[in-house]
């Protein structure tokens, strides 16, 4: 990363191991990932999808489909040993483990509304009987495609993060003090592994929009999943709006994905069919979708009116205008803007000190007010940065409030919307420190290290991350 040419294009590979040390035991970041891991079957509940559905409750061990044990909540599906344990419809990557440009499934973070839907509960998300609804006063032919039909349709691989919008959101509590009164931030505490990148196989919106045709007038559409609800085969309350603007200008790179990293969509994930909308934050991305309305007015739901939506006296509150469709919502209950793109961020392979106990996973490698303990000496650390706006230009870091430097870039930036892993180089000394990185991309936005302005879901938190280390 040493030109202003950015980092599009650097290339290399490194396998160095940072070894944690904690006053429990050593914790032991491999440099090879778990991307040989085979995923899994199902560990469902009889007859519901319900699950246990409370705090407190915490993934338990046992056999899973293969005979072998891991860990497993009713609500999904996955064997969760390598995520953080936050709540039934959510689990973290463990971020102190990644390690590889494509994260494993097994390590891909999940975000859920609710229960996992799955195939054997409501044959809507059965491949069989799959269909995708498009319509709308938007479009000039009502088209209803099934998964043979999208099979036959021309694909394309699609490499990008997919990040939750409250990633970061425990630096709003634990970095900012957030935690009371009119500044209180709520949502599960993510740490920094609310993200993961995946390749993903998609239909190009740009062909779905070609079979239907889009009319002048055209002004959003809406990606509706119709399945995500409280329990198996009820109504749903999940989806998303997108204004066409994106969907005709980035046709080719927003899509329906059927297949993660080669194999079909895992039902975590979205399976049989998703959206993926690159760049923009993970609740864009619609799982398990089966309608898509277009039309000439605004959408109104409760991932656009008050769920990942800026809502915070920083952020003027829109106004719904006549004729806009509401689902499940109602215009008094438009709290902010929503997430769109998501800004330039960094994290390095260090677990967080925590201090609240309400930030704690149940399975976290520290314990409150406990920080990473790292052995002195000639350090490799390494970290990932990613900005899916504009490219990344640079990534810096600095120790204990120095001058910035470059990192280190190891593996290439394949697109705008890829990360980039990076390395830096560190004469560690005995004593305790304070790691900072921050990232800048050619749209000229660097990661602030002055105070994110407050919104109460603690969503794009993008500050400079403060990661104290001990080193003996």
């Amino acid at each position: 990363m040493a030109s202003d040419r950015g980092i599009a294009g650097k290339a290399g590979h490194t396998s160095a191991t940072n070894r944690i040390i904690t006053r429990r035991k050593a914790l032991a970041v491999s440099a090879g990932g778990i991307g040989g891991l085979a995923l899994p079957g199902l560990a469902c509940a009889q007859g519901t999808n319900l699950g246990s559905h409370a705090d407190g409750f915490t993934a338990v061990e046992r056999k899973g489909p293969d005979g072998k044990i891991g860990r497993y909540r009713d609500e999904l599906v996955k064997d969760l040993t390598h995520l953080t344990d936050l709540s039934y419809k959510s689990q973290g990557a463990q971020w102190w483990k990644l390690n590889n440009f494509i994260t494993p499934v097994e390590q891909f973070f999940i975000r859920n509304t609710y229960a996992t839907p799955r195939a054997e509960l409501d044959k809507r998300v059965d491949p069989k009987h799959w269909k995708l609804k498009i319509h709308g006063n938007g479009v000039e032919r009502e088209l209803t495609i099934t998964y043979d039909d999208l099979m036959k349709m021309p694909s394309r691989s699609m490499i990008c993060t997919i990040e939750c919008a409250g990633n970061g959101r425990t630096l709003f509590r634990e970095q900012q003090g957030m935690t009371k009164g009119e500044t209180s931030v709520k949502g599960n505490s993510w740490g920094l592994g609310a993200i993961g990148q995946a390749n993903w196989q998609i239909v190009p919106m740009s062909h779905i929009l070609g079979l239907v045709g889009v009319k002048r007038d055209a002004k959003w559409a809406l990606f509706w999943s119709g399945v995500d609800a409280k329990t198996a085969g009820a109504e749903s309350d999940q989806g998303r709006p997108l204004p066409m603007h994106e969907l005709l200008t980035r046709g080719d790179d927003i899509g329906l994905a059927f297949k993660m990293n080669g194999k079909d969509l895992p039902a975590d994930h979205g399976a049989p069919v998703r959206l993926v909308v690159p760049g923009w934050t993970g609740a864009a991305s619609i799982k398990w979708l089966t309608e898509i309305k277009i039309a000439s007015h605004n959408f109104w739901v409760p991932l656009s009116a008050y769920d990942h939506v800026f809502e915070g006296p920083d952020y003027p509150v829109p106004k719904a205008e006549p004729g806009d469709e509401f689902r499940f919502c109602k215009p008094d209950q438009i709290r902010g803007p929503m997430v769109t793109w998501l800004k330039p961020k960094t994290l390095v392979t260090l677990p967080l000190m925590l201090t609240d106990k309400r930030e704690r996973p149940a399975n976290y490698p520290l314990q409150l007010g406990e920080v990473p303990r790292l052995q002195a000496g000639r350090r490799k650390i390494t970290g990932f940065a990613w900005g899916p706006q504009y490219p990344l230009k640079m990534v810096e870091y600095r120790i204990d409030g120095g001058a910035w430097q470059r990192a280190r870039a190891t593996s290439p930036q394949l697109g705008r919307y890829t990360w980039v892993r990076f390395m830096i180089d560190w004469d560690a000394t005995p004593g305790k420190h304070i790691i900072e990185t921050r990232a800048t991309d050619f749209g000229g936005n660097t990661q602030p290290d002055t105070t994110i302005p407050f919104n109460s879901g603690g969503y794009e938190f993008w500050g400079v991350p403060k990661i104290p280390v001990e080193i003996v």
